[in-house]
């Protein structure tokens, strides 16, 4: 289980520059299609660009969130609970999301094989957008089974 929670690390590493990169690119095309708008003409390519890398940049950020327990959690009810009940439920949050993480990657699979019309500004074939849906899910089942065995070693944060 360590090799896995070092591939989840690195992951996460790599999403997090990922992420920054993208979003760096979205402010430098918004820069770009302004100056252009203003003082010549609009470029064609950056509002579906930019909208592109949102996309992407939202659920590689979500494996992130994740990652780091960062996502919306009712503490409170688990407080009323012994640590045995609460380390139950725990186990069950995870369960049920990596379940729910390998459904999403399978039919994210499904639906990207069907997808065979391009982007219209940029020719990008749209199942490469759509891609983003199985790349994240799978990086999630991944974090989700590493944070389901952080639980059962009580290794968790």
């Amino acid at each position: 289980m360590k090799f896995l929670s070092k591939i989840s690390d690195v992951l996460d590493r790599l999403c997090g520059v990922f992420i920054v990169g993208m979003l760096g690119l979205m402010v430098i095309f918004t820069v770009a299609q302004i100056v252009c708008r203003t003082w010549f003409t609009s470029l064609s390519w950056s509002e579906e660009a930019t909208r592109f890398l949102l996309i992407w940049s939202t659920f590689l950020g979500a494996t992130c969130v994740y990652r780091h327990n960062g996502n919306i959690a009712i503490t409170l009810v688990q407080g009323f609970f012994p640590e045995g009940a609460r380390r139950g439920l725990r186990t069950a949050v995870h369960a049920v999301c990596f379940v729910l993480f390998c459904l999403l990657f399978y039919y994210g699979i499904i639906y990207c094989g069907k997808q065979v019309r391009t982007a219209a500004a940029i020719p990008i074939q749209m199942k490469y957008i759509y891609m983003c849906l199985p790349v994240s899910m799978i990086i999630m089942a991944l974090h989700a089974a590493v944070m389901l065995a952080g639980v059962w070693k009580g290794e968790e944060d």
